[in-house]
């Protein structure tokens, strides 16, 4: 990975983000993409170096033990189907990938802000990604006639509990969507979210997403990124990560079972730089796979992985669970199971 951008942690603070103006997606469209112009335009867009806080009414105070769900939400594509599963997981904090805010895909709206608001949370969203196009290629035939409105993609924190010190963790920027994106052109690159929530018991969350195109090295490397992020910011308080891995080599290597928990440093070494940092992974995941096709894929053609996980630090977890990413009629919610655990304070 590049460093061509300054690698350091985003902690300015907004109620609400500055979209790119249209100048400066002219100028993004227009001319060769390189990396140098790829950081240059990320310096110049606001919303890539400010994290959004909307406190709500998030005032509970935890004298139990909260029930915290992951969940890459693939665009937030249906809101209020996402809460009614949220609702019924009793999910007290949650740890959100891929959510939109002003993308045509999603009916232009504010995902996370609507998320939050239907199960009384607070919330925390940073912009990974500004995108110059619609999607992928069933988003781009589907919506083509549809402007974008704002155009933000990002990760997200919702919390029942106040909210206090908020972070955005750049993880890469080598400008590898913009130079290399293809039909998918964006600016940014990966993040985690990192939150310190008031509990009773100081408790930092974190809300990942590692890229999806690059391979277990360069996993290994966002996992250094990350743990040195949060070296600096979260010293040695609990720490619960959480979101979408990408980390593909485990069923490349044909792990699965009680083998895809056992055995997954030497399929994707991100795991062993997340136990020498003092991380779990035992006691807050399943072995089953995360993924869920649409009706129009197939296992043949897009086999289910286990992709999404939880790591814990400073902090006993129990009753880990996969839960199914449908409507109450059957209907899927995301290309991506949920996945959950309860913390033990």
């Amino acid at each position: 990975m590049s460093d061509t951008w300054p690698l350091d942690l985003i902690e300015r603070r907004v109620r609400e983000l500055e979209p790119p103006t249209g100048a400066w997606r002219k100028a993004a469209l227009q001319g060769e993409p390189s990396g140098t112009r790829h950081s240059r335009l990320r310096a110049e867009a606001a919303c890539l170096n400010t994290v959004r806080i909307v406190d709500g009414d998030a005032t509970a105070v935890s004298d139990g033990e909260p029930r915290v769900v992951a969940w890459n939400l693939e665009r937030c594509k249906h809101v209020e189907e996402a809460a009614e599963v949220l609702r019924r997981e009793k999910a007290d904090i949650c740890l959100l990938t891929e959510m939109d805010l002003g993308m045509a895909r999603s009916g232009n709206r504010d995902t996370t802000a609507e998320l939050a608001a239907r199960l009384g949370m607070g919330h925390v969203f940073a912009t990974e990604f500004i995108e110059l196009g619609h999607g992928d290629a069933r988003e781009q035939s589907d919506h083509k006639e549809e402007a974008n409105r704002l155009g933000l993609h990002g990760n997200a924190v919702l919390s029942r509990y106040p909210i206090g010190k908020a972070f955005c963790l750049p993880l890469g920027n080598d400008g590898f969507w913009y130079t290399n994106g293809g039909d998918q052109p964006r600016i940014g690159g990966r993040i985690a979210v990192a939150v310190r929530l008031c509990l009773p018991k100081p408790l930092w969350v974190v809300s990942v997403h590692y890229e999806s195109r690059l391979g277990p090295d360069e996993r290994a490397e966002e996992t250094r990124l990350l743990l040195s992020h949060l070296e600096r910011v979260a010293g040695k308080e609990p720490v619960l990560v959480g979101g979408d891995f990408n980390c593909k080599g485990l069923h490349e290597a044909g792990l699965e079972g009680a083998a895809i928990l056992q055995s997954s440093e030497a399929a994707e070494p991100m795991f062993a730089g997340f136990k020498a940092a003092g991380f779990d992974w035992l006691s807050c995941n399943t072995h089953e796979t995360t993924t869920r096709n649409h009706p129009w894929s197939t296992t043949e053609d897009r086999p289910l992985k286990k992709l999404d996980w939880l790591f814990a630090r400073g902090l006993a977890c129990k009753a880990p669970a996969v839960i199914a990413a449908v409507d109450t009629n059957g209907r899927n919610v995301s290309d991506h199971e949920a996945i959950a655990v309860t913390l033990v304070m």
